[in-house]
């Protein structure tokens, strides 16, 4: 008596890779409300793409973060400083 093994057939992923890049997203709040800013909202709020983001933030020309939760996160007023004055 033989046994015989069928091979398994692997499903083709359904996920499509990403490139990385945090994308923009919408600010939870008035930007003159207390909150905490990620990111993806800094993108939106400087109009700027993922790596300009991060090489000017690697230059000095941004403000560093307020904290780190495991993301990096910028105070609302923090950000609102900067832009009024222009200093990190």
């Amino acid at each position: 008596m033989g046994i015989s093994f069928a091979p398994k057939t692997v499903a083709p992923s359904a996920s499509k890779r990403s490139n990385g890049n945090a994308r923009p997203l919408p600010l939870p709040f008035e930007l003159h409300q207390c909150g905490r800013l990620r990111v993806g909202h800094l993108l939106t709020v400087f109009g700027i793409s993922s790596p300009e983001f991060y090489s000017r933030k690697k230059a000095g020309l941004l403000p560093a973060a307020d904290g780190h939760d495991g993301r990096p996160f910028w105070n609302a007023s923090t950000i609102i400083a900067y832009l009024s004055g222009g200093q990190s």
